[in-house]
């Protein structure tokens, strides 16, 4: 894949919802780790790309491969990002673009990334792969519904996603520390006032964010 990109697996948080004794990065899906199946399918792509692997110190990884690179985390996804475009930045290793993958998602389709990339045009800063909402929405509090959230319009968000280098890097530093919770890596370019778009996905794009969610990435797999 192009060698003018670079890849940024995300991977260093603690899996509070995943409700298990063993870190989720960790899991075994068909003899392999849920951290591996991402692993394996960039370095079957992206080849000739750095690989950054940013991870807390729980996550078990063997065999580093020359083009990967493992980076400790941090205690949100926007301070583990910022953590690793420092290194990044201060090795001057930065390449034209970045793209941010969650290792949490192991079902990854070549094509949806070719499309991503082929779509991604001079005047746009960031892109996304997603899939539009087509199930009923509605905010719940403690399982009470409180109203119906209108879906017309509107997506989930996927990744990989991916940015400008320095749009990415420009994105992070002009944000605020305090806004620890942004959900993806589109939303830092978005309070930047940058222009993103977002690109149709399988959606088996399926993210392991609780425990029953190994079976149906193992069928999926």
């Amino acid at each position: 894949m192009n060698h003018n990109i670079s890849v940024i697996l995300l991977g260093a948080g603690f899996s509070k919802r995943f409700k298990s004794n063993q870190l989720k990065q960790n899991i075994i899906i068909k003899n392999k780790s849920l951290l591996d199946h991402s692993r394996d399918f960039f370095a079957k792509y992206f080849d000739t790309s750095k690989i950054y692997l940013v991870v807390n110190n729980k996550v078990k990884i063997k065999n580093i491969r020359k083009n990967e690179k493992v980076l400790l985390g941090a205690s949100s996804r926007l301070e583990s990002l910022r953590e690793a475009m420092r290194y990044i930045y201060n090795d001057n290793l930065q390449t034209t673009f970045t793209m941010i993958h969650d290792i949490a998602r192991p079902v990854i389709n070549i094509n949806d990334i070719k499309k991503l990339i082929n779509s991604f045009k001079p005047n746009i800063d960031g892109s996304a792969l997603g899939y539009p909402i087509t199930n009923a929405l509605k905010e719940v509090d403690k399982k009470n519904i409180n109203y119906n959230l209108y879906r017309s319009d509107l997506w989930a968000s996927f990744t990989p996603q991916i940015f400008k280098t320095n749009i990415l890097y420009k994105s992070i530093i002009n944000t605020n520390r305090s806004k620890s919770n942004v959900d993806d890596d589109i939303e830092l370019l978005m309070i930047n006032n940058f222009k993103c778009t977002i690109i149709k996905s399988s959606p088996d794009n399926i993210k392991a964010t609780y425990i029953d969610d190994i079976k149906v990435i193992e069928k999926l797999l």
